[in-house]
């Protein structure tokens, strides 16, 4: 029951990693919900199992394993209303049992060569697994069960050793029930480790954008910049400038930092739209790098646009209409320049432009 539980707690965290939801609000479900309906499915999905058990059961005569497999039957019915009320980890801890129970007494019943026991060793993987992409990471009850298993298990190769299977099975039965439940626990532990593997990997790519991007303005940080501008191998072919709000420590006096935010998030947003292909990076406070693959002419047109199209725009913060102005500096890269001193350029000017009016761009 575990290993189908598992699977999809990794699939509902990959899933929500990567921002999925519904369009319609209507149709939107909650956590809960979205386990209720995967512990439906798998309920089923291990009743026909139990039913196709009781079935082999039945036609080899193993009459203890006929009865405990219709009580397993009648525990999955009753199982259905332990997930209706949310009750999931009582579910859990119903499942999990009678699996350990009836691999056991399969293995007491038919022998070790049946390969029943195999599938204890599958419950030292998922236990970690749903602890791990459940909401709480805590491996307590993860341990408990491998302990357990690992110690049902070499019991039960222990006593087989002494102890003949009670109905014992013909050598092709078994070579082939060996094989089965071989497969399908190598075919479980694969699974696992491909998607865990899966889910590291979208992790890793997940907080290295994150490492990049500015958590306010979602633009490039300053980290990123560097790395950006260290991989242009033909600087002279690109144009950088830098530009900042005029006073705009005003704007966060007068109407606060929430304001303030508000103000840099809007500026961000309308440069990365107004740009296009430019690559834009809040360099520190309220100031912005811009870097373009295009010639200074042509990059100083564009910003001039930039500058033009911000000082006409109003920012409506609540119910309050604000006007600002921004400041460019256009850095002309000369052979050899260093990346701190291209940026020391665009500096520069950009403080040319604040000591003699702002609201303009220099290059």
């Amino acid at each position: 029951m575990y290993n189908l539980y598992a699977f999809f707690l990794l699939w509902y965290r990959i899933e929500l990693e990567r921002g999925v939801s519904l369009q319609n609000p209507q149709e939107q479900y909650t956590y809960r919900t979205l386990l209720k309906r995967t512990c439906f499915i798998t309920n089923i999905i291990y009743l026909i199992i139990r039913i196709l058990y009781l079935i082999f059961f039945i036609t080899t005569k193993v009459y203890v394993l006929i009865y405990f497999d219709i009580a397993s039957i009648a525990m999955y019915l009753f199982t259905f209303l332990l997930v209706k009320k949310n009750k999931f980890y009582v579910y859990s801890l119903f499942c999990g049992n009678e699996f350990l129970v009836l691999m056991s007494l399969s293995t007491i019943y038919l022998g070790f060569a049946s390969g029943f026991q195999l599938n204890i060793i599958g419950i030292c993987v998922v236990a970690f697994f749903a602890a791990y992409f459940s909401k709480g990471k805590g491996i307590r009850n993860s341990l408990i069960w491998s302990v357990m298993s690992v110690a049902i298990y070499l019991f039960l190769h222990f006593y087989m050793s002494f102890h003949t299977p009670i109905y014992p099975m013909e050598a092709w039965f078994n070579i082939s029930f060996y094989a089965f439940h071989a497969i399908l626990v190598f075919a479980f532990i694969a699974i696992y480790l491909v998607v865990f593997v899966r889910y590291t990997r979208s992790l890793e790519e997940r907080i290295l954008s994150e490492s990049r991007i500015d958590f306010l303005t979602k633009t490039h940080n300053r980290y990123d910049l560097y790395s950006y501008l260290d991989s242009i191998t033909e600087k002279k072919e690109y144009s950088l400038a830098i530009f900042d709000i005029d006073d705009f420590k005003k704007i966060n006096d007068v109407y606060g930092h929430i304001c303030g935010d508000y103000i840099l998030k809007e500026l961000a947003f309308i440069a990365s739209n107004t740009l296009g292909d430019s690559f834009v990076s809040r360099y520190g406070g309220e100031e912005f790098i811009i870097i373009a693959k295009e010639n200074n002419n042509e990059f100083y047109e564009r910003l001039e646009d930039l500058r033009k199209y911000i000082a006409s725009h109003v920012f409506q913060f609540n119910d309050t209409k604000i006007n600002i102005t921004i400041t460019i500096g256009v850095g002309i890269y000369e052979e050899n320049m260093s990346i701190e001193a291209w940026i020391d350029n665009a500096d520069s000017k950009l403080y040319q432009g604040k000591n003699s009016g702002k609201n303009k761009t220099v290059m």
